[in-house]
């Protein structure tokens, strides 16, 4: 009899211990996708703040004549023209390096993002820029594959935007 309640009190010990294996597992994903709900809300607000600094008149003029001809700019617009199209493809490419992190990938803001640079480093003034960056060697060499192999594709599409 005394065999018999140990074995029952080892089954349910290790029922115990599966339980409290999946409540873990259950947990630790639940965490996991708060998290990344987290990140992604940040991402996007960070985009929403980037794009909303083009509503100061000062800059979104800067931005007009440097997209038409950064060689025209002065100095000083330069470098804020340069600094917007830099913090542009930061904000870009940890958008796309989190993205490919995902399991689940987020459809159809991957394609606006990449249709955004293509505009952003395509113009005559942001392609200049773009090229003064990489022979500046301005950012990590992984940044100018994903940036340029993105422009590629849209280049091969004939212009067309990217849809992802």
């Amino acid at each position: 009899m005394l065999g018999q309640i140990a074995d029952i009190a080892s089954l349910l010990a290790a029922l115990g211990v599966f339980a409290s294996v999946a409540v873990l597992a259950y947990e630790l994903r639940q965490t996991r996708h708060q998290a990344e709900l987290s990140n992604w809300r940040d991402v996007l607000q960070t985009l929403t703040d980037y794009k909303a600094r083009t509503q100061d008149p000062q800059l979104a003029g800067i931005l007009v004549r440097g997209h038409a001809d950064y060689g025209s700019l002065g100095p000083a617009d330069a470098i804020t023209f340069g600094m917007y199209l830099e913090q542009g493809v930061h904000i870009y490419g940890n958008f796309l390096k989190h993205n490919d992190a995902l399991s689940v990938k987020l459809v159809g803001l991957e394609g606006a993002i990449a249709n955004h640079f293509h505009e952003m480093l395509t113009t005559p003034g942001g392609a200049a820029w773009w090229a003064e960056a990489q022979a500046r060697k301005r950012f990590m060499p992984g940044t100018y594959e994903v940036t340029n192999a993105l422009l590629a594709r849209r280049a091969a599409a004939g212009g067309a935007p990217v849809t992802v």
